[in-house]
């Protein structure tokens, strides 16, 4: 086949733009320090990139939903802790008025502040916590207790909230007021001291301090276990550190440029382009000549 001068010439120029093209990547890996921009740049190492992109934002997720379960767990056991003090508290007023130096009057002044007890036992029982009723259940928009005397709520809370922390790892984020307030006999304790000391019942105020014993005990056993999911969000808090800083790692090595090794294929690529345009020049200008002969 006959070579022409005008192949030559769109040769040269299909050439030129190649290595300008050329220039132009280089030039943006080293100034944006990416390597890997589209898919059509490394398809294998894109798909590799993507998938990391999308671990690391399910990551950022799940270290979303750990700091709100932190955040419910840290306010029940504070709450908890309150209620383990107001039940201390109750039984030191119960063990006094036990006494047989106690009198009908002395109890009654007592009971007020029994009942004082109560009252706030409820008040932290219905606390609300980001818009919610903390111990509420699966039916957080609505307060779990209505009241200071058995059974204390018209529908005891069920239900548990749950956190997921990982791919496969769910932890529960607090118990609910049935738990906390009702089957640990917290408010049904406060009630029979109440109750007794009102009646200026001293076997009864005796015997309240044993469900008051019982209702702590069980208090704590809630707070140990509080801390034993708060313990649970440290360990994979630690573990979505690694993972994500081993992720990125990954990415970037995928993803980033040497960047000595971009400035080096840089200059390479700008002198290849300037050799292109000296033997294109020429080119033309040989074309040139051929036709003004």
């Amino acid at each position: 086949m006959r070579i022409t001068n005008n192949m030559v010439s769109r040769n040269s120029l299909a050439s030129l733009q190649r290595s300008l093209r050329q220039v132009n990547d280089a030039q943006n890996r080293a100034t944006s320090g990416v390597r890997v921009e589209r898919p059509s740049d490394d398809p294998s190492a894109s798909s590799s990139i993507m998938a990391s992109g999308s671990s690391l934002r399910a990551i950022d997720q799940y270290k979303r939903n750990i700091n709100s379960a932190r955040a419910r767990l840290d306010r029940e056991e504070s709450i908890m802790g309150s209620v383990s003090q107001m039940l201390e508290r109750a039984k030191e007023l119960g063990i006094g008025q036990g006494s047989a130096t106690a009198d009908a009057q002395s109890r009654l002044t007592t009971k007020a502040e029994v009942d004082q007890l109560l009252s706030a036992v409820v008040q932290l029982g219905n606390t609300s916590h980001e818009g919610e009723f903390l111990f509420g259940g699966d039916q957080s928009n609505v307060a779990p207790f209505s009241g200071t005397t058995a059974p204390f709520s018209s529908a005891p809370p069920t239900g548990t909230r749950r956190a997921e922390i990982s791919s496969a790892l769910s932890v529960r984020t607090n118990h609910n007021g049935t738990e906390a307030f009702l089957n640990s006999g917290v408010m049904a304790a406060l009630e029979s001291l109440s109750i007794a000391l009102g009646a200026n019942d001293q076997p009864a105020i005796i015997t309240s301090l044993t469900a008051l014993d019982s209702a702590h005990a069980s208090v704590q056993v809630l707070i140990g276990e509080t801390g034993a999911a708060t313990q649970q969000l440290d360990v994979a808090t630690s573990n979505l550190d690694a993972l994500d800083t081993s992720l990125r790692a990954f990415k970037s090595q995928l993803q980033d440029v040497d960047i000595e090794q971009a400035v080096t294929e840089l200059v390479g690529r700008q002198t290849a382009y300037q050799a292109a345009m000296l033997a294109t020049s020429r080119v033309m200008s040989l074309n040139l000549a051929d036709y003004l002969r």
